[in-house]
């Protein structure tokens, strides 16, 4: 194989190790985050989707060069092995399960988790946050959203969510073993 075949697949692997190995313990920020004493976890969830936005980059660099690694095997690996194939679907399904499943519930539980924080906030603080000067007594600028009134509900939807979260990273990092599988042991070629 060329020296371009070996650095495309250099970096399709490095892609690999640093976009999928880093979102391969979200499921962990998210169930750890609910559980941290005095509240705190819609930040930690807000960090953890950005540090997870820029290993999405490394995943989708990751297609990238491992079509350009394809492309430059001067035929040896071709789109119509079977393998190839079906890493490729693999892959899809990940990035659907990423965008469809787990992106969305996330953006749902750092939305309620944020307005539950608030509430809190202002239940600790009393009624009146303090007044800044060109700032009207009482003035309360507006939520992300309505604070929730039914506290208990909302704590089950946050928990709820939690678990649809959990369960898509599990299917996610499942489909990753199978993908790896695919490429290691390369079967039908």
């Amino acid at each position: 194989m060329s020296t371009g075949y070996k650095i495309l697949v250099l970096l399709h692997v490095l892609c690999v190790i640093g976009g999928f190995g880093a979102v391969a313990y979200n499921a962990l920020y998210v169930s750890l985050a609910q559980r941290r004493p005095g509240g705190g976890a819609a930040a930690v969830v807000e960090v953890n989707v950005i540090v997870s936005g820029l290993a999405e980059l490394l995943i989708y660099s990751a297609l990238v060069f491992g079509i350009g690694a394809v492309t430059a095997s001067n035929s040896v690996i071709t789109f119509s092995q079977g393998w190839v194939s079906a890493a490729a679907g693999v892959y899809l399904m990940d990035v659907a399960i990423l965008h469809g499943w787990i992106k969305r519930n996330q953006r749902q539980y750092s939305a309620l988790a944020r307005r539950l924080e608030e509430a809190a906030r202002q239940r600790d603080a009393g009624d009146e946050l303090p007044y800044r000067p060109g700032t009207p007594p009482g003035f309360r600028p507006p939520a992300a959203g309505p604070v929730p009134t039914d506290q208990p509900s909302a704590v089950a939807e946050l928990r709820s969510l939690e678990k649809r979260i959990s369960a898509g990273w599990a299917a996610f990092n499942a489909l990753v073993v199978v993908a790896v599988y695919l490429m290691i042991f390369k079967p039908g070629s």
